[in-house]
């Protein structure tokens, strides 16, 4: 599926963006125009691919409205410097209808895409809790959204759309894999100590 690798490739490149934004290396505005062309573009190739397909292609299409939606209301969010606790509320959604994909992705035997819709509820589940609760956990979003972007989607959508969707790939993947979920778990835990130590 070319043309979903494609938006999965902008998408990745988009958060790739928002992260730095929250390292603070990037101006945010300039981040949310990025972010507003990626939702239109996300939305238009999700349309396109909708239109005419099967029930069953549906549901995997109508997957890509998720991120589509977050980068366009991301976008104008940061563009017109407005309240983001509707995106964090919105992104709450986002995580539940990720572990849904998950779900069915296991029940299917898609171990690597259910894993990898676990890793974007994660991701959509601190957005949820810093814009929307307002916890203070920037630092901890903005490692995992780096690594995020680049684990699930640009690599992925550069793979898929050279063709080299191998075996190996595979191996390299879950490798990779493994290796972020210790680095998530390491940097979690460093964020539970600094909370810890300012209270």
């Amino acid at each position: 599926m070319s043309v979903g690798n494609i938006s999965l490739l902008f998408g990745g490149v988009a958060l790739f963006i928002n992260s730095l934004v929250l390292f603070g290396k990037v101006d945010v505005k300039s981040a949310g125009v990025f972010s507003l062309f990626t939702g239109l573009l996300q939305t238009f190739i999700a349309t396109w691919l909708v239109i005419g397909a099967s029930s069953a292609e549906m549901f995997g299409y109508a997957s890509i409205y998720l991120f589509a939606f977050t980068y366009l209301y991301v976008g104008v969010t940061f563009l017109f410097d407005l309240d983001g606790r509707g995106v964090g509320w919105f992104s709450l959604f986002v995580s539940i209808s990720a572990v849904f994909y998950a779900v069915i992705a296991f029940t299917t035997s898609d171990v690597m895409g259910a894993v990898t819709w676990l890793f974007w509820s994660l991701l959509w589940g601190l957005f949820f809790m810093g814009m929307g609760l307002g916890w203070q956990i920037d630092g901890l979003t903005a490692r995992i959204a780096f690594v995020l972007a680049w684990l699930t989607l640009i690599i992925p959508a550069l793979f898929g759309l050279a063709n080299l969707m191998t075996p190996l790939y595979g191996v390299m993947w879950w490798a990779a894999s493994g290796t972020a979920i210790l680095y998530f778990g390491l940097t979690m835990w460093r964020q539970r100590r600094l909370v810890e130590v300012t209270q």
